[in-house]
Order: C-alpha cells, then sequence, then structure tokens
C-alpha cells in the first residue's frame, strides 16, 4: 500500500500540513518537530508525490526516481556571496529546471557535519544524486561518506584520487596561459596568490604558473607564492606579503577572481594603482570581474555548458549508462581586460 502524507503526518503526531512544510523546507517548524517528520519520513519510506507521479516512467537499477538533486558545498564557502560558487548554483539552477529536475537540498560540508542533517538529506530515499562544489583533495573521506549514502555523484572541481566523476576547468591551461600573458607584456617577476596547500584548484593553477615561468627561462621564486586562503581577506594579506619584499613583483596572478579582489583592495589600500604600478591576471571570470576598475584580466570559461556536462554526466550514472568515474577537463580561455600593461 502506498504510504501517504497522512500516513506520515500520524506517524509523526502531527497535521498533513506541517509535514508539507517540513518536506518543502518552509520556516516556523520547530527543530524536534522537523526531526519527528523526518524520522517518519524515512522509517515508512514515504516518497513525495512529485516523484511518485513519476513512477511509471523514472525508474533506474531497479529504484523509483525521484527528480531531486542534492548540492554540497566546499566547507566555508558563502552559499550565495561567494561570487564563484554563486555563479555556479545559479547555472545549476537554470540547467536543472531545463531539464525537470528539482534541487531538493543545498549545504556546505561544515553544516552536512550535523548527523541528524546528514541523515535526512543525504537520503537515497529523497534525491537521486548529489552535485559536489568545489570539495577537493582534503574532502575524499567526505566524498565517500556521501556516496556510502548516495551512488551517484559528481564533483564540479578535482581531487586527484579517482573516487568520483568530476568535471572541472582546466587549471594548468588557465594559469599557464594567465602568466603567459603576462610575460609577453614583460613582466618577469610575477607574484602568484594561492588558494589553500593542497586544494587541487591551487596545486593545478601552480603547476600552470610555473609551466609559464619555465617555458620564458624564469626562475620559479617560492617568496613569490603566498596564500590567500581562497578569500578576500586573506588575498589582501597575502598581497601585502608580497608588496613587502625586497623586490616587490611587478605583476600578481591570482588562482581566482575573489582572491584577485583582495589583490585590488591591498594595491590601492598602498597608494599604488592597478596596471600603472602593478599588473594583475584572476582565474574563473566571475561576473564582477568586468566591473572592477580597471576590469580584470582573468582565465575565463563557460559555466553553464560546464555544469550541464557535469549534469548530464550525473544523469548517465543515474541511468545505469556509467559506472566508472571520470575526470573531465572543460575548456578555458584568457579574457583580456585592463589590469595589466606593458613594462617599458
Amino acid at each position: 500500500m502506498k504510504i501517504t502524507i497522512r500516513d506520515v503526518a500520524t506517524d509523526a503526531g502531527v497535521s498533513a500540513k506541517t509535514v508539507s512544510r517540513v518536506l518543502n523546507n518552509l520556516p516556523y517548524v520547530s527543530a524536534d518537530v522537523r526531526n519527528r517528520v523526518w524520522e517518519s519520513v524515512n522509517k515508512l519510506g514515504y516518497t513525495p508525490d512529485e516523484a511518485g507521479k513519476r513512477l511509471a516512467s523514472m525508474k533506474s537499477g531497479g529504484r523509483v526516481r525521484t527528480g531531486n538533486i542534492g548540492c554540497v558545498l566546499f566547507p566555508s564557502y558563502e552559499k550565495y556571496s561567494e561570487p564563484y560558487t554563486a555563479e555556479i548554483l545559479e547555472e545549476l539552477g537554470k540547467v536543472l529546471l531545463e531539464m525537470n529536475l528539482h534541487q531538493y537540498f543545498c549545504y556546505t560540508l561544515e553544516e552536512l557535519a550535523d548527523p541528524s542533517l546528514f541523515t535526512r538529506m543525504v537520503n537515497p530515499n529523497m534525491v537521486d544524486g548529489c552535485v559536489l562544489i568545489g570539495l577537493s583533495n582534503q574532502h575524499q573521506q567526505d566524498i565517500i561518506k556521501i556516496k556510502n549514502k548516495i551512488d551517484c555523484i559528481v564533483l564540479v572541481g578535482l581531487v586527484n584520487d579517482n573516487c568520483v566523476t568530476s568535471v572541472h576547468p582546466d587549471g594548468v591551461l588557465g594559469g599557464y596561459l594567465g602568466v603567459k600573458h603576462l610575460i609577453s607584456l614583460g613582466h618577469r617577476r610575477i607574484g602568484c596568490v594561492v588558494g589553500y596547500s593542497g586544494h587541487s584548484d591551487t596545486e593545478l593553477r601552480l603547476t600552470g604558473y610555473k609551466k609559464a615561468l619555465s617555458e620564458a627561462g624564469i626562475e620559479y621564486d617560492p617568496k613569490l607564492v603566498v596564500g590567500g586562503k581562497f578569500s578576500i581577506e586573506g588575498a589582501a594579506e597575502a598581497t601585502k606579503l608580497l608588496l613587502k619584499l625586497n623586490m616587490p613583483p611587478t605583476a600578481i596572478y591570482s588562482v581566482s577572481d575573489p582572491m584577485a579582489i583582495g589583490v585590488y583592495k591591498m594595491v590601492q589600500e598602498c597608494g599604488l594603482r592597478i596596471p600603472q604600478d602593478i599588473s594583475v591576471v584572476g582565474f574563473d571570470d566571475i561576473k564582477l570581474a568586468a566591473h572592477l576598475f580597471p576590469g580584470l584580466t582573468t582565465v575565463g570559461m563557460d559555466k553553464y555548458e560546464m555544469v550541464k556536462m557535469a549534469v548530464q554526466v550525473l544523469l548517465d550514472q543515474i541511468d545505469g549508462k556509467s559506472k566508472s568515474n571520470m575526470q573531465i577537463t572543460f575548456p578555458v580561455k584568457l579574457v583580456e581586460r585592463n589590469s595589466c600593461r606593458r613594462l617599458e
């Protein structure tokens, strides 16, 4: 017999309306009531009506398709204020809508450290698969934990161990293109603001930086590489360290655009000008990059197509068309604006 929302309400000791509010993540329901409702949902194996309507046509691997997709973010990302993440989430929303799918939840790893929330959300009865955003090498155990609950997951990003299918921008090529551009303008002392040590974006984009230097016969100087923690504030502090060197750089390459904003901030606080006194190149081509003054030269990619590819790969997993993990490298290109100048 099909379990209904009224069965869940009876089991949880609440009204059907309250169950509906919990399932739709609406406010004005206490944490205790939410927990009771989700315990009843999981115990009874309730499937929301949206999925029930698809029973005839949406089955995969013997499992009912819900049409729901979960989303898990890098632990410290602000979901909607971190520019790159916000743009990826925006494109994900567009793609899911076009494919008649629904984003069931969006939490950071930090939020999912709550066992109750993890059990309720990362649940094969509730979602068909998960899109992971920004997770990297240090999160392999977290990825495995999620995969133990949800078979089908795809990462927009990269981990070195092939534990998950991933779609990621070509960090090596991007770093190379950005630094090669600076070298072509006559810069030879080029600072590099990186994210976290061990993060795949840091490692790949730093590899591209080193490759461009080596190709031009410029010796790599580790003092010119400073960690910016993938934040505006961290990058500003990193820039201060670079500018205090006995021989400061004439240009700075930031492995992310949000950190490039921090570079801009500190350069201006130090009374210097971009690009007259120092040139800057970023990576991501976030929308804000074009509106900085001067416009930021950066490395960009078609975020919509990259996310669409990731979701298609996820659907192939859900439909049983793809079993093994893949690492898909997405193309990037240099986007020239006004933050770089040629040295005399």
